[in-house]
Parts: structure tokens; sequence; C-alpha cells
């Protein structure tokens, strides 16, 4: 494709199951499997001529709220710190082409300012105390937790005297403007270090000839299908012993009608798109909601039809929390099933690979192989 920079893997460790944004994207809440196939992902990406960019540092796996609309705090000693969130980055700095940075505050390593803004985040111990000298491209700019507190040019400028090579001046032009303006501005007065910023300058360049942009036309996307299938029907997991309907049956299925995209959080499947791939195997009777508060649910249970309650959203509904139906589909977040007291499938996402594989396991002719994510 060409592509020669991807913004991963994850390397936060989510200790944290109420983490709002962070949640499936990570590899676990364990430091030595977040390490493990964080490495197995750096070496991937290597082989493939890509360019991988851990993130976030110093880590985002314990906070409660989003930084893309929030300013999120970790208040772990720094012996805490080192043993779990900071061990992954550590760990795997000498197999790390960049580093993307978080905007959350750690006052064990400093007061006040997030990461992204904290020299002693990234110049004390990314750059002096572990020796990093890769590229740091910050997190965008455009969150809550910077535009809110900083603005945009100041905040450019104060990643780039903290340490960052590279700032992610994503959004309105107005705001890149203001990005370029504030910077240029910084150098003419001395706020910025010239040779710091040459250093930046030769960082990403080393960078981009490491990884050269190399399109290739001959590949074909669909010779990897069967690796997708297999990788999304391994990864099917069960909670709670959960057990499908016979296959021919009639059930009553409950699902957000419409899951909008929302920052990290991707346009999930629709609840009628689900009904048609259920409707392969059972009689759907469809209760699309959009809002789960709305739902009745004596109402839903009255009669002996099976309940699949499907979640959908990267997002937790706390309507949600202690509902009962006889089945629960979490095809998005994986701490959904949680929230609901019922067995649970577990696929991790909602593309039609892992539909696929889910309505296998429906009629019987999968297993859920895969492995929970928290404790059961």
């Amino acid at each position: 494709m060409g592509i020669n920079w991807n913004f991963a893997p994850v390397l936060d460790v989510n200790v944290n199951p109420a983490n709002p944004v962070i949640g499936d994207r990570a590899f676990g809440a364990d430091t030595g499997r977040v390490t493990r196939h964080g490495r197995a992902a750096l070496a991937g990406h290597h082989a493939a001529g890509v360019a991988a960019c851990v993130k976030h540092f110093p880590g985002h796996g314990d906070t409660a709220l989003d930084s893309h609309y929030a300013l999120p705090s970790v208040t772990r000693s720094r012996e805490d710190l080192d043993r779990l969130e900071f061990a992954p980055f550590r760990d795997l700095l000498p197999v790390t082409p960049a580093v993307m940075t978080a905007h959350v505050v750690f006052p064990a390593l400093y007061a006040g300012a997030p990461a992204t803004l904290s020299r002693a985040a990234l110049t004390g111990l990314l750059r002096q105390e572990w020796g990093y000298d890769g590229v740091i491209v910050t997190d965008s700019m455009g969150m809550k937790a910077i535009d809110d507190h900083y603005g945009r040019g100041e905040a450019g400028v104060l990643a780039l005297a903290a340490g960052a090579d590279l700032v992610m001046a994503l959004g309105r032009r107005e705001a890149q403007e203001a990005t370029l303006d504030a910077t240029a501005q910084a150098l003419a007065d001395g706020r910025l270090d010239p040779a710091q910023m040459r250093a930046s300058a030769a960082r990403l360049a080393a960078l981009a000839r490491t990884y050269p942009a190399q399109a290739d036309p001959t590949l074909d996307p669909q010779a990897d299908a069967p690796v997708f299938a297999r990788a999304w029907a391994q990864a099917l997991t069960a909670y709670r012993t959960p057990v499908a309907p016979l296959p021919g049956s009639a059930v009553r299925l409950v699902a957000q009608r419409r899951v909008a995209r929302e920052n990290v959080s991707e346009a999930s499947v629709d609840a009628a798109t689900l009904a048609a791939d259920l409707g392969e195997v059972y009689t759907v009777d469809l209760i699309a909601f959009d809002d789960p508060a709305e739902l009745d649910w004596a109402a839903l249970h009255a009669g002996s039809t099976p309940l699949i309650l499907a979640t959908t959203s990267r997002h937790r509904h706390p309507a949600l929390r202690g509902t009962r139906p006889d089945l629960h589909l979490a095809l998005y977040n994986p701490y959904a099933a949680l929230d609901v007291d019922a067995p649970a499938l577990l696929s991790y996402g909602f593309r039609p690979e892992a539909r696929r594989a889910v309505v296998a396991w429906l009629r019987g002719e999968a297993t859920a192989p895969g492995t929970l994510p928290f404790q059961g």
C-alpha cells in the first residue's frame, strides 16, 4: 500500500477495566503479555518495512478518563510505575523506531503538565534515563486534555521544548497554522533550542531513510483473508459458559440501532445487519434501541423466547449494568461482559470475519478457544 509508518502497537497495560479509551486496544492487563505481544508486533512491522510507533508513553492503561475529553492522571508511585506501566516501553525501546506520548499526568514523575508537555518525562526519563534516541511524536494535540488547557500554539511549543520531535497537529487548518506560527516565533525568540530542533529533524530524516515508502501494486489483500478469518475464529472467548439457542429456533435480539464513529471508536455493526447475520441461524425478532436506558427488560423477558443482547460499541453503557439476557454477544469491548449478568461470547470486534466466526459458534460448528483479558 506504500504506508511506511503506523502508530501502533499500544503498549498500555490495561489494569483498569473501567478505562474508557484503551480497553480492547491493549494486549491485556498483564505486563509480560503486553511486552511479549508488543515485541511480536514491532518485529512484524519491521519485517514488512513499516516503522512502528509504541504508545501511549508512559502509559494510559490505569486511567478512568478519556484524554480525548479530559486530562487524566495516574497516581501510582514511581516504584509501581517502573514495575507495571513503564515496563513494556522500557524493555522494548531497543527495537522501537518511534514513541507516541500520552496526555496523562504522572505526579510521581513531575507536577502539573501531562507527559506530552513534560521535559521530565520526554527528556529526563525517556532520553536521559533510558537512553532512547528514536523519534518521539505527540498524540493528537486536538484532544481536549491539551486543547482545553493549553491551546494549540503554546502546547506545540511546550511539547517540542519537552523533547518531542514531531507535533501531531490534527484538526482544523487554523489550529495547524497556530502551531506553525507559535513554533516559528519560539525559534525566533529563543524559547526553542535550535540545536535540539536540528536533532529532531535528523531523527525524522533517519526514520524516513530506514523505512522508505514502497508500494507494491502486485499485492492482493484478499490473499490474507484466510489468515484473518482464522485469527478471528481463534479469538472467540467464552465467559461464564455461554450456550447458544438451538439452530432453527426463534430468538429475540436486542442491539443498538446504529453506532457512530467517535474518535478512536469505529462505527460498529448496526442492528439490522446483525439481525441478518443471526437470521442465518434463527428466526430473529429484532429489538433495536438508540438509548439502552429506554429498554423495558421485563417486557423483553416476557414469554419463552431466548433473549440475546449484543453490545456493539467501544463505550460501555451504564444502563446495561446488571441486565440479564440469556446470552450476551460482546462484539466490541470485551469488558462489557463484566456489566451484563449473563454468559457471554466475546469476539473483540465486529468485522465481517468476526461475525462469521460468531455465527459459526451459534450453529455449533466452532468452539471459543480464546483467553479472557480479565479474571472470569
